[in-house]
């Protein structure tokens, strides 16, 4: 099976499940791919990002059978944030394994 944006997203999806155990429901993250993960609008603070992006790393890594960096001074220095939502996430994580990116 292909690493496709689908399967990233549900990588994602996972991760957000795998947080919101831990969080108040009032605080649960969104698992609409384009619900706002962070900045205005967004239930997380920096913590719970970092948290959620970490735990994206593991689910797409088990996708993927490889490590994969999803938090990286590359990613944070972008125009477009990848973490301004789920797919936004999604699609960078597609884009740095299909590229074996360094990013």
């Amino acid at each position: 099976m292909s690493f496709t944006l689908e399967v990233a997203i549900e990588a994602v999806k996972n991760a957000v499940a795998e947080i919101n155990l831990s969080l108040p429901e009032d605080k649960h993250v969104s698992d609409d791919p384009d619900a706002v993960l962070f900045g205005d609008g967004s239930a997380l603070d920096s913590i719970g990002l970092v948290n959620v992006v970490m735990a994206a790393e593991q689910y797409v890594s088990d996708e993927i059978g490889d490590d994969i960096v999803l938090a990286s001074e590359a990613a944070m220095s972008r125009k477009r944030s990848p973490y301004r939502s789920l797919r936004a996430l999604a699609e960078y994580a597609v884009e740095v394994s299909g590229e074996g990116a360094e990013t």
